[in-house]
This record gives structure tokens, C-alpha cells and sequence, in this order.
């Protein structure tokens, strides 16, 4: 390996994308990536061998391309690179809600055009340009986007963002609150008797995949479940790849997520995810836990509706 100096670095082909990007070394044990496609990320020495030695499709490399384009502040670890690898692909409208919503988040007022560039495919989860420009015509024909013509530059129009507005009334509708933690026994009690009590007490239905008979493949399961909640919380206590990935999975989406973690394992924490309000718990003060959880769930989303209906 070329060593490189502190803030330097070397052209290399992007492991995500294949494409040339710069590769920076920042300690031993993580490589920083710049690429023009995949943008700037962070990624293990185990994740990147696992990523390396992996026979992906041209589609799951795109899976991982746009994956890294709305998780820049993440480092990808090796438990995570192989969740990345079995990605579910997206439909259609699905990759064009991608593209609509990463121009919302790029356009700092209504009217602001923007010129296309090689980030683009990312974007929308695209395979390659091709496929870019087929989900940019469709945008256009259903009047989501507008053209100036004869050039490569776009905006949103009205019907754009009334689209924008439809989908977020989506997730303000919900009344589930989805649950991303260890699927360990011992940890079944923490949910059965804090954390779905917690999120009950707030006025929202909880909700654990592993918990719920399905015929399809727990990852297409765990995505569209987290489609359908208003938030989500992730408890990191086992530092599981699966639950950094379900919030990652849901900020990419624009829900809240709610952090929690036991209080001996918050130094382990990834240090991307240091910087939000994780709430500690300790064993020995689990009614403070529940209580605590459902005050933050209640303060960022307000009070939910959801009531269990008698008998059930």
C-alpha cells in the first residue's frame, strides 16, 4: 500500500463503483475515499477486502453507490459491507423518488437550477447514465422536474413539489414506530417490557421485524417496514452492522431516528453517530429507561393516536 501524507492522497479505483477516485489512509484500520460518483466516504480495511472479493452485479455496486451517497458521514465496517452487498434493489419510481428527493435536499430555494453531473447516478440509485436519463425523462414528463432547453440543467417544478409533499404526508400518517436492535433472547425482555412499552406510551404502534411472519427476505421485509413508520429506534447495545444500517437506511429517508444504547457500550459507538442525543440505559433502571424514551419520542414527533384496542 502507498502511504500518503495527512490530508494527501493517491488515484485509485473506487471499490464501490470502480470508477478513478481519490484514496486517502487515515490510520491503519480505515480508508477515506473521493469519488465522483459515490462521493466522499469512509470505509474499514475488513469491509474494503470483503467489498473487494465480492462478485457483485453491476446492479449491487449501484445499490452500493447510491447507499454511500446518502450515509457520507458513515464508516462502512465489514459486518455492514456484507448487508450492503445483498441490497434489495428499487423499482422504478422508487429511483426516480431518489433523484426528486436528492434535489430537494441540493436546491437551496424554489426556481435554483441545477447543471447535471457524474454524482447524479447516485442519486437516484441508477446503474449508469443511461439509466439516469430514462428516470430524468420520466421526471420531466410527469412534470417533476423542468428542462431549460437544449442543456443539461434542471429544476423542480410544481408538481414536483407537490410530489415531495405526498411523500413525506406518507410517513407523517404513520402511526408505526419501527425497531431496530439485536436479535438476541436476551435482549427480547428489553423490548418486550421497555422499548415497545416506551413507544406505546407515546401513542405510536412498535414494530420488529423478526417478530412478524413474512414470505419474502428479511432485508426486503426490514425496508418496507421502515417505509411505512413515522421513526425509528435503534438501540446499538451489541454494536449489530444490521441496525446501524436500518438508521442509515431510515435518515436516508428523512425520518427521525431515536438512539438509544446501554451505557457500558457508548464508547463503542461508530464516532458518525457520536455527535446525535443517544439515550444511555443501565439495567437496574429500566422504568427510567422507558420513561426517557418516551418523552424523546413525544418531544421530536408529538403525541401519537395509536391505541390498543382491548383484547388484542
Amino acid at each position: 500500500m502507498d502511504k500518503v501524507k495527512s490530508g494527501g492522497g493517491r488515484l485509485d479505483n473506487c471499490p464501490a463503483c470502480n470508477l478513478p477516485a481519490v484514496r486517502q489512509v487515515w490510520s491503519a484500520d480505515v480508508f477515506h475515499y473521493i469519488c465522483k460518483r459515490c462521493g466522499e466516504y469512509s470505509i474499514s480495511r475488513q469491509a474494503f477486502h470483503a467489498l473487494m472479493n465480492a462478485d457483485l452485479s453491476e446492479r449491487q455496486r449501484a445499490n452500493w453507490s447510491g447507499w454511500l451517497h446518502e450515509n457520507q458521514d458513515h464508516i462502512v465496517d465489514e459486518g455492514q459491507a456484507e448487508r450492503l452487498n445483498g441490497l434489495p434493489n428499487l423499482s422504478f419510481n422508487e429511483r426516480a423518488d431518489k433523484l426528486l428527493m436528492a434535489f430537494e435536499k441540493r436546491t437551496l430555494h424554489a426556481g435554483e437550477w441545477l447543471t447535471l453531473n457524474n454524482e447524479w447516478i447516485s442519486w437516484g440509485w441508477c446503474l449508469n447514465n443511461d439509466e439516469l436519463k430514462e428516470v430524468l425523462s420520466f421526471l420531466t414528463d410527469t412534470k417533476r422536474l423542468i428542462q431549460q432547453p437544449n442543456v443539461e440543467t434542471y429544476k423542480i417544478a410544481p408538481n414536483g413539489w407537490a410530489h415531495l409533499e405526498d411523500l413525506r404526508k406518507k410517513g407523517a400518517d404513520s402511526q408505526q414506530g419501527f425497531v431496530a436492535m439485536w436479535f438476541d433472547d436476551g435482549m427480547k425482555p428489553l423490548y418486550e417490557n421497555v422499548v415497545s412499552k416506551a413507544v406505546l406510551d407515546a401513542g405510536y404502534k412498535p414494530h420488529r421485524v423478526d417478530q412478524r411472519d413474512h414470505n419474502g427476505k428479511i432485508d426486503d421485509e426490514i425496508i418496507a417496514q421502515i417505509r411505512r413508520s413515522r421513526f425509528v429506534v435503534a438501540d446499538f447495545t451489541g454494536q449489530r452492522g444490521g441496525v446501524y444500517y436500518e438508521a442509515g437506511f431510515a435518515k436516508g429517508l428523512g425520518l427521525e431516528v431515536i438512539w438509544t444504547c446501554r451505557k457500558d457500550e457508548i464508547d463503542k459507538l461508530h464516532f458518525d453517530i457520536r455527535q446525535y442525543n443517544c439515550i444511555d440505559w443501565e439495567a437496574d433502571k429500566l422504568e427510567e429507561f422507558r420513561k426517557r424514551l418516551a418523552n424523546r419520542i413525544e418531544s421530536v414527533l408529538g403525541q401519537g393516536t395509536f391505541q390498543v384496542r382491548e383484547g388484542a
